[in-house]
């Protein structure tokens, strides 16, 4: 049994992460999607153009980031692959400015993308589709998310203090958010972009109060991306609410 599943992670891993497969998703999307995309690059392609010391890193992990957001939207398993590329570079910018709950989070982020390949892989052999279904949570486990969210962010609150982190309060509810939103895209719940918008908006402000404090290239682009990533957020919900109800509508 351990076998078939390590044989299964091993097979959904080269897909993900094979060159022809990521290329053949990209062409999959439909075409408000493009538009989408499009839109997204060119923002931040612009600001990198006409920020003074703008960061190379930064604006990689944007553009991988909205190409991630966008199959994420579409439930395309190669989202995962994008998704290590901007988790990686974006612990390399929370260490640079000392953001602890960015750091906690993001660290997260890139351990959930070898979970999600596996999950996901599974998911779209079981219904021999190319999209992942989207599922609604019950109440009872609606109730368990949120209690689980509050417990962890006043523990991971006590722990920024102790490091010296900034912005703590805000900062501090990035890696609980983080953890119910990576384990609910993991599944295939619809309720995992409550969590997103929420991480979105905190980063806007957080990415705002950064560019107050120091107006570096680095946090404008940053800010940017997020204002970007929260619109992105919000029709990547939509699409999700929809592919659930045709899901309840065929079982």
């Amino acid at each position: 049994m351990i076998n078939i599943q390590l044989n299964l992670f091993i097979e959904e891993l080269k897909h993900t992460f094979s060159i022809k497969n990521i290329v053949k998703e990209l062409f999959t999307l439909h075409i408000q999607e493009y538009i989408l995309l499009f839109l997204m690059i060119i923002a931040q392609v612009t600001t990198f153009i006409f920020t003074k010391n703008s960061s190379i890193l930064v604006l990689i992990l944007s553009i991988s980031s909205i190409i991630n957001l966008v199959l994420v939207d579409r439930g395309r398993i190669t989202n995962y692959f994008w998704g290590s590329i901007t988790t990686i570079a974006w612990i390399v910018i929370a260490i640079h400015t000392r953001l602890i709950g960015d750091i906690a989070s993001q660290s997260f982020y890139l351990i959930m993308q070898f979970l999600g390949i596996y999950i996901w892989g599974k998911n779209l052999e079981e219904t021999k589709k190319n999209e992942v279904q989207s599922k609604r949570l019950t109440i009872f486990q609606s109730f368990i998310y949120v209690i689980g969210t509050l417990f962890l962010y006043f523990i991971i609150v006590i722990i920024s203090k102790k490091l010296g982190g900034v912005q703590i309060w805000l900062d501090a509810a990035l890696l609980p958010l983080a953890i119910v939103g990576q384990f609910l895209m993991t599944f295939g719940y619809r309720s995992q972009w409550i969590a997103w918008n929420i991480i979105n908006i905190i980063n806007i402000v957080i990415w705002y109060n950064q560019f107050l404090i120091n107006g570096t290239s680095v946090a404008i682009s940053m800010l940017i991306l997020q204002i970007i990533m929260f619109l992105n957020s919000i029709y990547g919900w939509i699409i999700w609410i929809k592919k659930s109800k045709i899901s309840a509508t065929t079982l």
